[in-house]
C-alpha cells in the first residue's frame, strides 16, 4: 500500500500557512517532496481570496480593525474565513490515484472527508449548485462539487491548483459559528439581509453535533477517512529543509498588493 506523509503544523500567520501549501506544491512537481496531508489553523484569524478573486466586498478597513490578516490563495474560488475553522491540504499526483479531472479528483478526497464525517457520527455529502448565487464573493454562499454540505448548509469549502500532474487541494472545516463576523466585515446595503442569507446557507460542527469540536479528535476522523478513500497508509513526517526555506521565501512575497 502506499504511505503518505501526514502534517500537523498547527497554527501560523495567513502569508506563511498558504507558502507553506505552494511550496509543498511546487517541490512535489520535481519530486523533492511527497505525497501530503496537511493539517493546519490560523493566528490570527485570517480571510483567503482566491487567486482570480480580484473584486470583492471584504471591508479591509474592518478586518484591520478586528485584527484578521487578508492573504491571496495559489488556488481559486472566492473568500474563504479562517476564524474558528480547522484547514486541511492534500499535495499529490496522478501516480498516487489522483483523477486527472477536476470534478472526479474533487470527488474523490471530498470522499475522504465524508468517510472521516461518518467517523464521528453524521452523514453529509457533496454540494450540488452548478452556477453562482447572490452572495458569491463568500466562498461558503455557494455549495458546489468541491463543497460539503449537512442537511442543505455548507461548512466545508475547498479549492485546487493543478502543476502538471501534481495537485494541491485545500479547504475549509468550520467547527463554530462564522455568521456574525461575516456581516462585521463585508460591506453590503443591507446587514440583515447579508445575515439571514449567512444563516440559512452555512453551517459548522458545533451545530452539526451539537458539542465543541476536539480537534485532534477531527484530524484523526479525516486521517482514517482520507486514508479509505485514497488507499493510502499516513505515517507522521516534517516540512523539509528545503521546504521551509522556499516556503519563508514564498511567504516574504506575499503582500496586500492588488487587494483592494
Amino acid at each position: 500500500m502506499k504511505t503518505w506523509r501526514r502534517l500537523d503544523t498547527g497554527a501560523m500567520p495567513a502569508a506563511l500557512n498558504m507558502a507553506i501549501d505552494e511550496a509543498m506544491l511546487r517541490l512535489h512537481v520535481p519530486g523533492e517532496s511527497r505525497p501530503t496531508l496537511r493539517f493546519y489553523s490560523w493566528t490570527p484569524p485570517a480571510v483567503s481570496l482566491g487567486y482570480f478573486q480580484k473584486h470583492h466586498a471584504i471591508d479591509l478597513a474592518a478586518c484591520q480593525k478586528l485584527g484578521i490578516d487578508v492573504v491571496r490563495r495559489v488556488t481559486g474560488g472566492r473568500a474563504v474565513l479562517h476564524q474558528n475553522d480547522l484547514t486541511y491540504s492534500v499535495v499529490s499526483d496522478s501516480r498516487q490515484g489522483i483523477p486527472s479531472s477536476l470534478e472526479a479528483s474533487y470527488r474523490l478526497i471530498c470522499n475522504g472527508l465524508l468517510e472521516g464525517f461518518r467517523l464521528m457520527g453524521f452523514t453529509a455529502e457533496h454540494g450540488k449548485e452548478q452556477v453562482g448565487i447572490t452572495g458569491e464573493d463568500i466562498c461558503f454562499m455557494r455549495a458546489a462539487v468541491a463543497d460539503i454540505v449537512y442537511e442543505g448548509r455548507k461548512f466545508v469549502g475547498s479549492a485546487q491548483r493543478w502543476q502538471g500532474s501534481s495537485l494541491l487541494q485545500h479547504g475549509s472545516i468550520v467547527l463554530e459559528p462564522q455568521v456574525q463576523t461575516w456581516v462585521a466585515i463585508i460591506k453590503t446595503d443591507s446587514l440583515e439581509s447579508l445575515h439571514d442569507s449567512l444563516e440559512s446557507r452555512i453551517t459548522c460542527l458545533r451545530e452539526i453535533l451539537g458539542r465543541k469540536i476536539d480537534p485532534g479528535e477531527l484530524k484523526q476522523a479525516i486521517a482514517r477517512g482520507m486514508a479509505e478513500a485514497l488507499q493510502t497508509e499516513f505515517e507522521g513526517g516534517e516540512l523539509s529543509s528545503r521546504e521551509w526555506e522556499l516556503a519563508e521565501e514564498i511567504a516574504a512575497g506575499k503582500t496586500l498588493s492588488g487587494i483592494e
